[in-house]
């Protein structure tokens, strides 16, 4: 009897590994998916580009004795066919993809919220965790903007292992709450700190997390160039916003916050919502690039509607493990770690065996971490 309660003891104490393993593995998917659907641009195109056009004409001009057909006919119809090629292949932006996701959970959320029997009503006004709720929303929506626009400049192998900040938030944001729950009522479940080991173990698994940013080299950090990299500023406000999310969703769906999972996720669904409407109310840019959605190619608007669904159910799974977790850290830096190793196999297979996504570089960088990650993960 006693070894039977052991080992249920031990089975409730890690039962929130298993939504994060299955909601990381729909990140991995989701992630391999913004791969493909995103176009990937760099600031130093436009530039080149430019410069090009200015060598062109300054080449024109000095070759005036070349005839009007010899100077256009080749050239000119394979931009033409090229350009004609991009219009029949155009990806998606950032903005818009956020767009897409914001109209698949709203229609998915609204499906199960009417398609749902319970008694208990979704909207509590009285309670402080169905205001969080809507806010968390607000904060998911900008998270997930900065996010896809991180995949305009680097692939899902660099913007993964970025997603290891927002670590560095949620952990002292877990302190700031387990302090607070002395005063407010509603946060009565979080009075635990967290023990020494499980920092230990926050520690190996977010270093095992970040360490293929380095790319092999480990003082890039302590270089104000790999902080100022688009991606990385993008990835840090989106940390940032993803980390409040995820405070909102241990507080929320807690003992003393009083709502499920099922609760939080759709009432967070209707502020990601109210917050990309507003954005497109008061946002020129973002209202120009939804504005041109019509141009993108039909089939990468589809597969970004496949990704939001298997990403809105990644949100629904690890939710749950931030409800029977006792630290947010652990399970952020956790979550994180294990999207990224799912990422790599997933982005390695597809290139390899279909051609699709963009290049993997720097495996054994990615493999070591994986190993560092997994001993976290032991602990």
């Amino acid at each position: 009897v006693s070894q039977a309660i052991a080992l249920l003891f031990v089975r409730m104490e890690h039962k929130w590994i298993g939504p994060l393993l299955v909601g990381a593995m729909l990140w991995a998917v989701s992630d391999t998916i913004s791969d493909v659907v995103i176009k990937e641009s760099h600031p130093s195109e436009k530039h080149e580009h430019n410069k090009a056009d200015e060598d062109s004409t300054s080449s024109g001009s000095s070759e005036e004795h070349t005839s009007e057909n010899e100077k256009k006919s080749p050239r000119l119809m394979e931009d033409g066919a090229h350009a004609k090629g991009k219009r029949l292949e155009m990806k998606l932006n950032g903005e818009q993809d956020a767009a897409i996701a914001a109209v698949t959970m709203l229609v998915v959320g609204m499906f199960v919220h009417y398609m749902s029997s319970s008694d208990v009503p979704l909207w509590r006004p009285h309670m402080p965790a169905s205001w969080l709720a809507l806010i968390a929303g607000f904060c998911q929506a900008l998270s997930l903007l900065y996010v896809l626009k991180a995949f305009e400049s680097a692939p899902s192998t660099i913007v993964v292992p970025l997603m290891q900040l927002q670590s560095l938030f949620i952990l002292p944001f877990s302190i700031i709450v387990t302090i607070l729950s002395f005063y407010f009522d509603f946060l009565a479940s979080h009075h635990i700190p967290i023990s020494m080991k499980h920092l230990l173990a926050f520690a190996l698994i977010f270093v095992g997390g970040f360490y293929p940013t380095a790319e092999g080299n480990v003082q890039r950090f302590f270089s104000s160039a790999f902080w100022r990299q688009p991606v990385v500023y993008v990835m840090i406000v989106s940390d940032f916003f993803i980390a409040l999310y995820y405070e909102f969703v241990a507080i929320c769906t807690s003992e003393s916050g009083g709502m499920t999972s099922s609760q939080f996720t759709l009432l967070a669904i209707y502020g990601n919502a109210v917050a990309v409407v507003a954005l497109y109310i008061f946002n020129l840019p973002f209202r120009t690039s939804i504005n041109k959605i019509g141009q993108v190619t039909y089939k990468f608007v589809l597969l970004a509607l496949i990704g939001e669904i298997v990403n809105l159910a990644a949100y629904f799974a690890i939710s749950f493990s931030y409800h029977w977790y006792y630290n947010e850290g652990v399970v952020s830096a956790a979550e994180g770690a294990l999207n990224q190793m799912f990422n790599l196999a997933l982005s390695i297979f597809m290139r390899r065996v279909f051609n699709i996504g963009r290049p993997v570089e720097h495996i054994s960088e990615k493999i070591l971490s994986c190993v560092l990650v997994s001993i976290g993960l032991l602990l």
